[in-house]
């Protein structure tokens, strides 16, 4: 692509960018397009994040260009680093130059294909001096500088990420470098690790990250020593057909839950390399990521198969409410259990899965099945002791799984037969 069509195309994917360029020029501060953003520009893909340098200060200018189109905040007020954030998702970063020239802020950055300017007063002209464009067309990842893993060894993660996602193979100093320097991802804040991990796993070329993490050494330093179990091409057999069969159960069925398994997906890839390296060490591994209590209690729910008493009383179902409630058993996440182990991991034929995950889609209310009967219905039966409430109410659910009741009726036969008198 010729340079002087580079910003007129991020204008077209970007209406409002036209206006913010235009503003910015006259508001007169020096300023460069970098990062990610001129990256897919040169690659001809969709850019949806703006990442700005200026030679100045640009945080009073951003929050007043701001007013009215979207949503200013900082990212780190220290550094000066802010986010414009539209209502469509586009993101606007801001950030001073981190060295005296633009020369000298692109060769503190991590790889070279992301060390690429383009001026905002001269857009058809290129700031390339670490041969950025070069290597995007030889589809190559390299460091900017030796110091590019001490400086940040996060990025070790952010190039696995890179090659995998855009499929570059990584040059040989820079796969050395990464792996001499794997030990210091231990100094990085685990919540910066895990947003990374999460990802990885997900991207659709895993093959090749896991590839390069072991090779690299850093699944051993961010996991420890691996199962005895542990194979590498195994996992990556099983990885890539659930990352398969995940597209396909959302290409081909309209379920409301398709769009919720969306945002889990890392989770549930996550929970697959964890249960492949290392099951012993599970709890732990996934305890030391600080994952959010949503994730732990998914991670914990995906780490067993299904239940084999579970599994058997599948047999036996004539009703949809009987299907939803034997999902609604495998508290928490049954939803996600009976997804990722049943379809994903083929535990349970296809149209089983589907059937059960539609049951508990219309019989649901607000995340659970209701009951037969209220707890209103069941405290003359309890008497005093109202703590039992809940225990009968969990009963009375088991015997609908297991078909001895079906109906509000036959539920209150039970209870006076459980109790030993007629309410009435």
């Amino acid at each position: 692509m010729d340079n002087s069509q580079l910003v007129a195309k991020l204008s077209q994917q970007i209406p409002v960018f036209s206006e913010f360029i235009e503003s910015l020029r006259a508001g007169g501060m020096t300023s460069w397009l970098v990062g990610g953003c001129v990256r897919d520009l040169l690659l001809d893909n969709e850019c949806a994040d703006i990442d700005l340098v200026s030679s100045e200060d640009p945080s009073d200018w951003a929050r007043r260009w701001a007013k009215g189109r979207g949503y200013w905040f900082w990212l780190d007020e220290q550094r000066r680093q802010s986010r414009i954030l539209l209502a469509d998702g586009i993101s606007f970063d801001f950030s001073p130059l981190r060295a005296v020239t633009i020369a000298g802020d692109l060769a503190a950055r991590d790889f070279t294909i992301n060390a690429i300017a383009i001026p905002i007063n001269k857009p058809a002209h290129l700031f390339d001096p670490l041969s950025g464009v070069t290597d995007l067309k030889s589809r190559q990842l390299r460091m900017c500088s030796a110091a590019s893993f001490s400086d940040d060894p996060l990025r070790i993660l952010k190039g696995v990420r890179h090659a995998a996602v855009l499929n570059f193979t990584i040059d040989d100093q820079t796969i050395t470098a990464m792996t001499q320097q794997a030990q210091l991802l231990k100094q990085v804040a685990v919540e910066r690790i895990r947003e990374e991990l999460l990802k990885i796993v997900a991207v659709r070329n895993m093959t090749y990250a896991l590839e390069i993490l072991s090779r690299t050494t850093v699944l051993e330093v961010l996991f420890g020593e691996p199962d005895p179990s542990w194979s590498v091409g195994d996992f990556v057999a099983t990885q890539q057909s659930l990352f398969d069969r995940f597209n396909a159960f959302c290409h081909q069925h309209q379920l409301a839950v398709s769009k919720e398994f969306q945002p889990q997906r890392p989770v549930f890839h996550l929970a697959a390399l964890l249960m492949a390296y290392a099951p012993q060490r599970f709890d732990q591994i996934s305890a030391e990521l600080r994952l959010s209590r949503a994730q732990q209690r998914m991670l914990g729910a995906l780490r067993d198969d299904l239940p084999a008493s579970w599994l058997q009383r599948l047999r036996r179902f004539s009703s949809d409410r009987q299907r939803a409630l034997v999902v609604e058993q495998l508290h928490p996440c049954g939803v996600e259990r009976v997804f990722y182990h049943g379809w994903g991991r083929g535990q349970l034929h296809d149209d089983t899965v589907i059937r059960l995950l539609k049951a508990y889609e219309q019989q649901q209310v607000n995340g659970r099945i209701p009951d037969l009967l209220d707890g209103h219905a069941i405290m003359p039966y309890a008497g005093t002791d109202k703590s039992i409430i809940g225990e009968l109410l969990q009963q009375i659910k088991m015997l609908e799984i297991t078909g001895r009741i079906d109906s509000a009726d036959e539920a209150h036969g039970w209870l006076r037969t459980h109790f030993g008198f007629d309410k009435n």
